[in-house]
């Protein structure tokens, strides 16, 4: 016999771009294929896999693809995703709002959601697969979330029969962790459990605050000075399992649960505080020796089923899902006077208890008919009891300590929101178009143990539209023109009136009347990929009448900050990304994002305007030997807020990762990140009445790390769910264009 071995991945994207297949699934390659190369015993077709796939209106960033993510920490492999920025405070923006929603597997987690940079600080990259940015969710995804979604999938596909799992162990000079998947499949029922744990073991964080805030108004109080030095580390531990049964074609019963836990300690805080004159005197000096620690759990379950009336693009599904949440932060304090007349008590303790419970049920109905039209319609019920309880007590030491006016903080807020919604997409010709319209009635409100507060009840009602048209010049070039509008409520420690004093000098303030605000936008999307270049441009206008704005006073010396919904936000931003196939085995790609914010709060004669960009640059290449080389790097100009601004940051790094056996089952990578520089500076400005601030943040992040994994079984089938609406790949249409970043 006559054996053949043909690699054509070039040839092949050259003649058919892979957006164009993707477009185009069911085509069959052309017999001009036998016809050019004759009688073929085996064509194989080797492909790349992009890193970054995107349709203009969502962008998905392959984890599993980034090598340079191994052994980094979740909220470092996001400075790498397009459409997503993190500043020097830890703060994720998704086209530069900070208000959005974090989703598991498409599931809603609020418990995430809330505390996202406590979490994402210690999880490791490598337990997320894919990292799903949803600018554009459509009606049939709740309506809160102005910024969108960020989906994590935490899910693999395997393409072999029988069983399959992985395991990988990562180390580095700031953390240890280490992960293990499996799935298994008996006749007709799937199962996969994983497990992650991270641990700081190898020294943690480091950290040093420095910030100044001057009092034009007092010659005497004119400038205090504040020095925070602090070292912490953290804890990471999370587990899932996943059930499905299927004992018909038509009929998918599946199951879930979940749990995660993080453990962020400080067990050295070194504080410093003095006051200045005008004329340099120094007033009055204290030193606080302090401990802080921050617990998060989150733990949810979940029961769906899906029946199909004789084909998969015509099903109802009912699901319902239980999420509970539990955090708690707690700094104490030995206090001392070190100059001057100031009073100090010599022991403090302040504790933050949130508490989440939320029931989510749902129905919902797709149908597809003609090829080309496709409605969907669904109900969704949402309720929510959360609470708080923030406390302090003082005294001369932790056994005679006693409360104080701000320990009675303990609130409940009631949230219950009730939704419809209806959708439709539709093809026609070189033109597709959506539209979709989404009611939401919100019941939200507050009870209070403090009898000098008023518990109160308000109702909302929302009409949520959204609509789109494409025009397709060709398989992979499209134009697309898109209407937005989404929500945002208040949480429960933004309505709660109870005082948290972190410092002696900062402080927290809730506002009991925020109501929800309102942002529409309108976005213009180019996107063209082919074999060689592609990628998409985006100009997208948002405003909103009504947002919730943070915003800091002063009093009796303490920085403190509240919210309140007097904000109108303007912002035009033009952003994209681009890919550059330079050879089959090496790749190039650049992202961006330039924006214009204005921000204005008439009521307080507030307002603030500015531009801000950031960048994202990648240079990958795979040598012989299996070798991958990889070289990232990206930069920020900074951002505004209503009453200052802040600065800029970079960052980049190297990976190189080899791999080993058959099938690549084996790889270890080495990867490198900020290693010229031990520190990165952040710095802030603000200005309010009378007062200005600035803050600088010193953060050691360099990264030294290697990673090990291997694969191994051959299972085909994934654990199937049966509720659509929350399946994480409901969110990848048919025909959606990808482009490879290589980041």
């Amino acid at each position: 016999m006559n054996y053949r071995f043909l690699t054509i991945a070039a040839m092949a994207a050259s003649m058919f771009p892979v957006p164009a297949l993707m477009a185009q699934e069911q085509q069959e390659l052309p017999d001009s294929l036998s016809s050019i190369y004759g009688d073929l015993d085996e064509l194989v077709i080797v492909a790349k896999k992009d890193i970054i796939k995107s349709d203009g209106a969502n962008l998905t960033y392959d984890m599993s693809q980034d090598a340079s993510s191994k052994g980094q920490t979740l909220l470092d492999a996001l400075r790498k995703v397009p459409l997503v920025t993190v500043d020097g405070q830890d703060n994720v923006y998704i086209k530069g709002n900070s208000n959005f929603k974090v989703y598991t597997n498409g599931k809603d987690d609020p418990m995430l959601t809330a505390n996202y940079k406590t979490v994402f600080k210690a999880m490791p990259a490598s337990s997320v697969i894919k990292i799903e940015v949803i600018t554009e969710p459509g009606a049939k995804y709740d309506a809160e979330g102005t910024g969108g979604i960020l989906n994590l999938i935490t899910e693999t596909k395997q393409t072999r029969d029988g069983y399959a799992g992985s395991a990988s162990l990562s180390a580095s000079n700031q953390n240890l962790s280490a992960s293990l998947y499996g799935r298994m499949k008996q006749d007709k029922v799937t199962a996969d459990i994983n497990a992650t744990y991270a641990n700081s073991i190898f020294g943690g964080s480091e950290n040093l605050q420095h910030s100044t805030q001057i009092n034009t108004n007092d010659d005497n109080n004119y400038l205090q000075d504040s020095r925070m030095v602090q070292k912490f580390g953290f804890r990471f531990a999370n587990g899932a399992l996943n059930l499905s049964w299927e004992p018909s074609d038509n009929d998918l019963f599946s199951a879930g649960a979940d749990v995660s836990w993080t453990d962020l300690k400080s067990g050295d805080m070194k504080i410093t505080n003095s006051m200045f004159s005008r004329s340099g005197s120094l007033i009055w000096s204290v030193f606080q020796d302090g401990k802080a620690k921050v617990n998060n759990l989150d733990a949810s379950g979940n029961l769906a089923y899906r029946h199909n009336f004789g084909r998969p693009e015509n099903s109802l599904s009912f699901a319902y899902r239980f999420n509970f949440g539990k955090s708690h932060m707690g700094v104490s304090y030995l206090n001392s006077v070190l100059e001057g007349d100031r009073f100090s008590v010599p022991y403090e303790k302040n504790d933050a208890d949130n508490y989440q419970r939320q029931h989510t049920v749902n129905a919902d109905y797709e149908n597809q008919f003609g090829g080309k039209h496709t409605l969907q319609a669904g109900v969704k019920g949402v309720f929510r009891r959360n609470s708080s309880l923030n406390t302090a007590v003082a005294g001369l030491d932790e056994e005679n300590a006693i409360p104080t006016d701000a320990s009675d903080g303990h609130i409940t807020q009631v949230q219950d929101v009730y939704a419809l919604y209806a959708a439709y997409r539709g093809i026609f010709g070189k033109i597709s178009a959506n539209a979709g319209l989404r009611y939401e009635h919100t019941h939200m409100g507050l009870d209070f143990r403090d009898p000098s507060f008023t518990n109160f009840r308000r109702d909302l009602d929302d009409v949520v539209p959204d609509a789109a048209v494409a025009y397709m010049f060709g398989p992979a070039n499209t134009l697309r023109l898109a209407y937005q509008m989404r929500i945002w409520r208040p949480s429960a420690n933004q309505m709660n009136p109870a005082v948290f004093k972190i410092t002696d000098s900062y402080a927290n303030v809730g506002n009991p009347d925020l109501e929800s605000e309102h942002f529409n936008s309108v976005s213009l999307t180019y996107s063209n990929f082919g074999a060689v270049l592609g990628g998409n441009i985006s100009a997208t206008y948002r405003q909103s009448n009504n947002s919730i704005e943070s915003f800091q006073y002063v009093d009796d010396g303490v920085n403190y900050t509240t919210y309140g919904n007097f904000g109108t936000n303007r912002s035009f931003d033009l952003s994209g990304f681009l890919n550059w196939n330079i050879t089959q085995k090496m790749s190039a790609s650049v992202s961006g994002t330039l924006t214009y914010t204005d921000i204005k709060a008439s009521r307080r004669g507030l307002q603030n305007y500015g531009w801000n960009g950031n960048y994202n640059i990648s240079w990958n290449y795979t040598g012989p030997w299996r070798m991958n080389y990889s070289v990232y790097g990206g930069q920020s100009t900074g951002n505004v807020n209503l009453q200052g601004k802040f600065h800029g940051w970079h960052y980049y790094g190297v990976s190189i990762k080899k791999s080993f056996l058959k099938d690549d089952a084996l790889s270890v990578t080495v990867n490198a990140g900020n290693f010229f520089t031990k520190y990165q500076v952040y710095k802030s400005e603000s200005v309010m009445d009378g007062y200005r601030m600035s803050s600088k943040n010193r953060n050691r992040n360099w990264n030294v790390g290697v990673s090990v994994s291997w694969n191994f079984g051959h299972l085909k089938d994934q654990v199937k769910k049966a509720d659509k609406n929350l399946d994480s790949d409901d969110t990848k249409q048919s025909g959606k264009s990808g482009g490879g970043m290589g980041l």
